[in-house]
């Protein structure tokens, strides 16, 4: 008979910051203005807008944010990704230490 050994263990993970879900895009963009720098050969677009998607209950959504927002967010969503990276690297230590693998 096989008896496995279970341990607790109390693992703490510290994001390097706020931690933000999400993406940030940016556009240009014509108006519907017939006269428009932006409709001229070649035209002249609008923008550059900074846009953050992220899930709010369950549903994606997108916002149009100023510059500043958007790099506040990027900060946000590079800790997210790191403090994720971790994770991945737990989980993967913790299937290589699994009790089946123990011969």
């Amino acid at each position: 008979m096989l008896a496995w050994s279970l341990l607790r263990t109390k693992i703490t993970i510290v994001a390097n910051g706020p931690i933000l879900l999400g993406s940030i895009s940016t556009a240009k963009s014509q108006c519907g203005k017939a006269n428009c720098a932006c409709r001229a050969r070649p035209p002249k677009l609008h923008g550059t807008y900074y846009r953050g998607t992220g899930f709010l209950e369950g549903k994606r959504t997108t916002k149009t944010i100023s510059k500043e927002m958007a790099e506040e967010c990027e900060k946000r969503i590079e800790n997210y990704r790191a403090l994720q990276s971790k994770v991945d690297q737990m989980l993967e230590e913790a299937l290589a230490n699994a009790p089946w693998s123990e011969s």
